[in-house]
């Protein structure tokens, strides 16, 4: 698994910066997409129901929309693991080929829909689908599925999970040692390294938090246009990627 504590050091860093700066993108994305067509469009669980929902009641072209954006998100995870397959050799910029196309595809929607504003063009959510598929599958790859970066339900509970492990911990300190052990079990939670996950996973929290926030404002002030700031995120990670950086990353998993 790539994030272990086998894992150098600055190759946790690096993989950490990937995956907060990824959930931030996603969450500007969900927040764009919900405000220009209505669809909350990183996560499929909903869109699922919609699919079971829809064919129950007899509904089937409420069926083909939620149905198709199913399909592009599963299009998008098969194209990133070709991608990643593809260029797993590489010492650096093993992650390029697919932030690319996601980054293509994301400034696609945005220059389209800017260009198109009153348009009504089921294929910009299934554009959207694609990329935030093919992003997920990305993480999931470079994380050992460790990390998700397009939808916090895992997240979430992995992160009460380990809340309740760091309580077990600290009031272990405080019954070795006294409120002296407590104090300074307390200290020792931020440089952990057992916990250095949980940390991990509180920040992909609040950075999707921050993207939602951010996408909001970008669109309510310029429109489509706001699909910019992920696409500018993108560059950065592929910047870092194929930077002499990048080739201490964490390698994909097979």
């Amino acid at each position: 698994m790539p994030f272990s504590a086998a894992t150098p050091r600055r190759s946790r860093l690096a993989y950490s910066t990937l995956a907060l700066l990824l959930a931030g993108a996603a969450g500007t994305v969900n927040a764009t997409s919900f405000f220009a067509f209505g669809f909350h469009i990183t996560h499929m669980t909903g869109h699922v129901s919609e699919v079971g929902e829809a064919l129950v009641s007899g509904r089937w072209d409420g069926a083909l929309v939620a149905g198709r954006m199913v399909f592009a998100f599963l299009v998008g995870a098969i194209t990133a693991a070709a991608l990643l397959d593809a260029s797993r050799h590489r010492q650096r910029g093993r992650h390029t080929p697919a932030l690319f196309v996601e980054t293509v595809t994301l400034g696609a929607v945005g220059l389209w829909a800017h260009e198109h504003p009153n348009a009504n063009e089921p294929t910009l959510l299934w554009g959207l689908a694609f990329a935030m598929g093919l992003q997920n599958a990305l993480v999931t790859r470079v994380s050992g599925a460790v990390v998700r970066t397009t939808h916090l339900t895992g997240v979430l509970t992995d992160i009460g999970i380990q809340l309740v492990r760091m309580v077990v911990w600290v009031r272990d300190g405080g019954r070795e040692r006294g409120l002296r052990g407590l104090w300074n079990k307390v200290l020792d939670l931020p440089s952990a390294e057992q916990f250095e996950r949980t940390r991990l996973h509180l920040g992909l929290a609040f950075a999707f938090l921050a993207g939602s926030m951010l996408g909001t404002v970008l669109f309510l002030h310029y429109g489509a246009p706001a699909m910019a700031m992920p696409c500018v995120v993108l560059m950065l990670v592929i910047a870092l990627d194929v930077s002499p950086a990048g080739s201490h990353a964490p390698a994909v998993g097979h």
